[in-house]
């Protein structure tokens, strides 16, 4: 009952107002990445590149057994698909893991849809909300570029939550520095204290 009630509490808000329902949304999803950072700052000293790794590689894999390819999966990863591929290629077991949450999906017909699947949804938004223009958010996410903004015109509760996130990225954004998401160049550079000094950080 309190879920159907929530539920539709939060249907009625966004059919009423769309825009400030959008917002509150995107504010929440902005500020759980802001505590999962604070969380992993908390802990760095601590915390080794073998354990962020795994961390990484753990919302890769749920990615995938979302249905999401190789692009959505370095995206909810936060990393390139080039380092992606090299932990593939590099780790038997991990590449084993994507490939059977993605026969997972496939064998339960799960879709990768961003109109019907919320988790799908959330990282085309993370995306957006780590500065991936939109159009490259629906690539991502596998929506082509008409489909893409036939969704966001067709359905004014997706609308207002692309136009929050892309508002809410344009006023965290520096003046003179934005500029596209970093995901291409992203690198795990930290050292675990054991490794010597020359060791390759994405090994």
């Amino acid at each position: 009952m309190g879920d159907r009630s929530a539920g539709g509490a939060g249907s009625d808000a966004a059919a009423g107002a769309p825009e400030a329902w959008a917002e509150a949304v995107v504010a929440g999803l902005a500020g759980a990445k802001a505590a999962e950072r604070a969380l992993a700052d908390a802990l760095r000293p601590a915390m080794s590149l073998k354990e962020e790794k795994a961390q990484r590689r753990a919302e890769a894999v749920r990615a995938a057994a979302m249905g999401l390819g190789a692009a959505g999966c370095a995206s909810a990863a936060g990393v390139s698909e080039r380092l992606l591929a090299s932990w593939r290629a590099e780790d038997p077991v991990f590449d084993a893991a994507l490939s059977t949450a993605r026969s997972l999906a496939h064998v339960h017909d799960v879709v990768p849809d961003v109109g019907t699947n919320p988790a799908v949804l959330k990282v085309a938004l993370d995306a957006i909300l780590s500065g991936v223009p939109f159009i490259e958010a629906g690539a991502l996410v596998g929506v082509k570029r008409d489909t893409f903004y036939r969704l966001r015109r067709g359905n004014p509760q997706l609308g207002a939550l692309f136009g929050a996130a892309q508002n809410l990225r344009r006023r965290g954004a520096s003046p003179g520095r934005k500029r596209k998401a970093g995901l291409k160049g992203y690198r795990l550079v930290r050292l675990d204290a054991s490794e010597p000094p020359g060791a390759d950080p994405d090994a």
